[in-house]
């Protein structure tokens, strides 16, 4: 779990009415997202509380295809995401709710999502071909399966978000170089804020930090995280609240209650779909000072200056168990064949 402490997600009244202002200019004013749902409160019938959980996911399916539309500025695009954000919140709430009023939520399951059939393609024999651009939304019901069975399954659902999510970062970079090229200092500005580097800099400065910081992750990495975070899909956070990552917030609102913390403040962050989960990981890694070891040593792999392990090493802060934790990381790595989908890539869009 990581021990991060990120900025606050409670929202002041200010920007909840920006928020609304956007949500008015797509023409969806989602009052729900804005004022807590009853169930926030336990209050109501388990009926009614399944009806504003079935609420809840659609306006979830709905804000997500309108992120899709080509056109949106910077802007709306971020209030989309605080939209979803707040939306994906209470959904984890009223699931905690559900679960703790015996409605099963977690014990039937039928209520967790089918495993889709178009998951069952077949993975690089090698590890060096590419998979298909299936984005599971959210994680199905595993437990059922045999282990091995199981593993496969998580894994085909997991290496198209990373991947996805890589290439992302690597229209970033090109986008970061490309505004360096032509001396666009606000829009390495953007990527400065985004990643959590000074604006006390000059350009050069600015784009040397961002192409420390602005970097894929290692598949085999974030693979071997979100198996060792999620128990393979199957913990309460990855069912309830799409975090494969077990990244923390300090604010109950935006997460899910952990039964036994250390640090009685925290939540579990919940996320939308699965997908947010993973970018969010990545820009942690990517942004968060404590994991700035980790970036440096990556940048001397890439260059074949230091070895895979020296990554790993440098990610004993990631959970509280520190350095036992790395031994984890490298055991899974190891025992799973992780290193082998390195050179794997997602396949191209179909237009």
């Amino acid at each position: 779990m990581s021990l991060h402490k990120p900025v606050s997600m409670r929202l002041s009244n200010k920007a909840i009415a920006g928020f609304m202002l956007v949500s008015m200019a797509f023409g969806l004013l989602l009052p729900a997202m804005v004022s807590p749902p009853f169930f926030l409160s336990e209050g109501g019938s388990n009926k009614a509380l399944l009806a504003e959980i079935a609420k809840l996911e659609s306006e979830l399916l709905r804000l997500q295809e309108l992120k899709k539309q080509q056109g949106l500025s910077l802007a709306e695009k971020q209030a989309l995401d605080r939209q979803m954000e707040i939306a994906s919140a209470q959904l984890s709430k009223g699931l905690q709710l559900s679960e703790q009023k015996h409605n099963a939520f977690l014990s039937v399951p039928t209520r967790r999502p089918p495993i889709p059939q178009n998951i069952r393609y077949s993975l690089p024999a090698d590890g060096q071909g590419v998979v298909p651009r299936i984005f599971i939304p959210r994680m199905p019901n595993l437990a059922p399966l045999e282990v091995a069975e199981r593993k496969e399954i998580f894994i085909k659902i997991l290496l198209p978000l990373i991947l996805r999510a890589n290439d992302e970062i690597k229209t970033q970079q090109e986008n970061i170089t490309r505004a360096y090229q032509k001396g666009d200092r606000e829009v390495l500005e953007q990527y400065a804020a985004q990643y959590k580097v000074s604006l006390d800099k000059t350009e050069a400065e600015l784009y040397d930090a961002l192409v420390l910081r602005v970097a894929p992750v290692p598949v085999s990495l974030a693979l071997a995280q979100a198996v060792i975070e999620s128990g393979w899909g199957q913990s309460r956070f990855a069912a309830v609240g799409n975090a494969l990552f077990g990244q923390w917030v300090w604010n109950d609102d935006m997460g899910i209650k952990a039964r036994q913390a250390s640090d009685s403040r925290a939540s579990v962050r919940a996320f939308p779909d699965l997908q947010a989960s993973v970018r969010a990981y990545m820009l942690n890694l990517n942004s968060f000072y404590a994991y700035e070891g980790f970036r440096q040593n990556r940048a001397l792999y890439n260059q074949n200056k230091a070895e895979f392990a020296d990554m790993l090493a440098e990610l004993s802060v990631y959970a509280e168990i520190g350095e036992k934790y790395v031994t984890k990381l490298k055991t899974v790595i190891a025992q799973n064949d992780f290193r082998k989908f390195s050179q794997t890539r997602l396949a191209p869009p179909i237009f």
